[in-house]
């Protein structure tokens, strides 16, 4: 493994050493149990079954005894104290990773697919546990095994363990081979886990546009990438299968050579046959330690693309939250001179424009115009445009991110639920809210229907909201505007899924809530943009029209033909 990762490990692990040497301990106890155990196959052998001596026997049970539980012991220490630890550091990195999600770049999610961030926390993770569990459980206790049976072998006959030895380079070749293999396939099979995460998690959310069309081209999809883990996974397992079978073999010439020599001496009196079956067991025992260690080894560069995946996460870029205090917008937004390319893509080109304070501005555009992503720069969650963008006397860039993000509010056309309480949902808006202003701004919301709901504020919504229609989300989000009151109220077509009763009651409600504010609608219907002061018309990213309604409609420009083909009645 990268020395990187190394020190990686090493300070996700520094916290909890005392677990970690207490678990050693408990190694050193279980190996030394079991050098026990081969020392005393000698006596049991020689001075009980040979000899046939009662006073030995009395004295091989109880060592036994006594070693069983020395055994158990160290076992104990080992296998609870350092999961116990390995627990601890996957709870800190859900944690870290978490934390930074929540508080990454925007942009992060803009040149990241949803699957494959799903894949690292949950696959990656997942991986990264079994696996340094795995390594932690066997090699504390077979390194100190293997030391302990060398020093057994050597103690009973070194000649005997000279043999043993010439195995050992033969089996660091296959190590090295055999690792070397196993590292490129699982990083191949970590990235066909994050393929498969993200296109399950696509179905799932589109599951409705699913069943609507023909299911052939999602199936073939599947396949493809299913096919591929498979065979990842094939190669995977051929390549860690095929080392354990070759290492195996070279233990078995290896016992084989030390069955002949062992026995060719004992024929000839020079061994007894306690020395040689305590000497065998010993063997026996080693391999299976080195065998465990070589695994070991391979899953550690098995585990090096793991770490990989999981630092990325640990590494995300986070905003910075640092700079003026934005109190409140007291004369006006200008934008000079704003592009913003995504993607090789040009989304704003050239844009300027002034929105004065308690303002209420109409915007208009069709469809990947650029006018949703021309008012997401307001609350920062665009960023690395080019041009300036003022709030009164400070560029936008300025301000302290969370600050704006208190005075400015959004309401979108895809309303984000999530899968808790009506309640919750509200309290992300004003988390001191009580009982009565939820209420209250449920009713200016129009969301009466919470009322209805089995629990009322307590009803849970589901995934996504998925207990709720469209317009009963919008409604919900709207309710968490008149909760935050902020400074600067965006709504991007967050009336859409309405009926048209139910939103001229909701926009009503939202001009008299902000009249002292500064409101942006983006929308197309044309009684919503005859409250406004003012209407902008935004087409490939630059501002090409704007007036009032009555002047836009007058100059029977890109105004008039978008409200006549949307079917509005006009009245000049």
């Amino acid at each position: 493994m990268k020395e990187n990762n190394l020190t990686f490990l090493w300070k996700l692990f520094k916290p909890y050493t005392h677990f970690m040497l207490l678990a050693i301990l408990g190694g050193i106890i279980e190996s030394l149990a079991m050098a026990g155990i081969v020392f005393i196959i000698k006596n049991i052998i020689d001075d009980v079954f040979i000899a046939k001596d009662l006073t030995s026997l009395k004295l091989v049970v109880v060592a036994i005894i006594g070693i069983a539980f020395f055994k158990q012991l160290g076992f104990f220490m080992r296998d609870f104290l350092y999961p116990l630890a390995i627990f601890k550091v996957i709870k800190k990195i859900r944690a870290d990773i978490y934390n930074r999600l929540l508080n990454a770049e925007p942009s992060f999610f803009i040149t990241n697919n949803l699957g494959d961030i799903l894949s690292r926390i949950t696959n990656d993770l997942e991986a990264f546990t079994k696996t340094v569990r795995l390594l932690s459980v066997n090699l504390i206790t077979q390194i100190f095994t293997v030391i302990a049976m060398i020093i057994v072998l050597i103690y009973r006959d070194w000649q005997l363990f000279l043999i043993f030895l010439l195995s050992v380079p033969f089996l660091a070749v296959s190590l090295n081979y055999f690792g070397n293999k196993r590292k490129k396939y699982s990083q191949r099979l970590r990235e066909s886990f994050a393929e498969f995460t993200q296109i399950v998690n696509q179905i799932l959310s589109g599951i409705e546009v699913v069943k609507l069309f023909d299911k052939k081209i999602f199936i073939r999809l599947f396949e493809k990438i299913n096919n591929k883990l498979y065979h990842r996974q094939k190669k995977d397992s051929f390549y860690e299968t095929i080392y354990l079978a070759v290492v195996e073999f070279i233990a078995y010439l290896a016992t084989a050579a030390i069955i002949f020599y062992g026995g060719y001496r004992i024929i000839n009196g020079n061994l007894t046959t306690g020395e040689f079956f305590s000497f065998l067991g010993g063997v026996v025992i080693l391999i299976n330690s080195l065998q465990v260690l070589q695994r070991g080894a391979v899953q550690i560069k098995a585990l090096n693309p793991i770490v990989d995946r999981i630092k990325y996460l640990l590494n995300i870029p986070l905003e910075e939250d640092k700079g003026i205090e934005f109190t409140g917008l007291k004369e006006a937004v200008i934008y000079k001179d704003v592009y913003l390319k995504i993607k090789d893509q040009n989304i704003l080109n050239g844009i300027n424009l002034k929105i004065n304070a308690k303002e209420k501005l109409g915007i208009v555009g069709l469809t990947g115009s650029g006018k949703s992503t021309m008012v997401k720069i307001l609350p920062a969650l665009v960023k690395n445009y080019d041009g300036e963008v003022y709030l009164d006397n400070n560029e936008l860039k300025d301000y302290k991110i969370s600050s704006l993000r208190k005075k400015i509010g959004m309401v979108s056309q895809d309303v984000f639920i999530f899968n808790d309480t009506v309640r919750n949902n509200l309290l992300i808006a004003k988390p001191d809210a009580t009982d009565e202003e939820l209420i209250q701004a449920l009713k200016k919301a129009k969301a009466d229907f919470v009322f209805k709901l089995e629990k009322g504020l307590d009803t849970v919504l589901g995934e996504k909201g998925s207990r709720l229609s469209g317009g009963e989300r919008q409604r919900l989000s709207i309710a968490r505007i008149f909760l935050k009151k902020p400074d600067i109220l965006i709504i991007d077509e967050g009336t859409s899924a309405l009926d048209v009763k139910t939103e001229e009651e909701v926009i009503k409600n939202i001009f008299t809530e902000f009249e002292n504010h500064t409101v942006l609608m983006i929308t197309h219907r044309l009684k919503i943009l005859e409250k406004t002061q003012r209407i902008i018309v935004i087409d490939k990213g630059k501002i090409v029209e704007e007036g009032t309604k009555d002047q836009l409609i007058s100059k029977k420009g890109i105004f008039y033909r978008f409200i006549t083909i949307s079917g509005e009645k006009i009245t000049e």
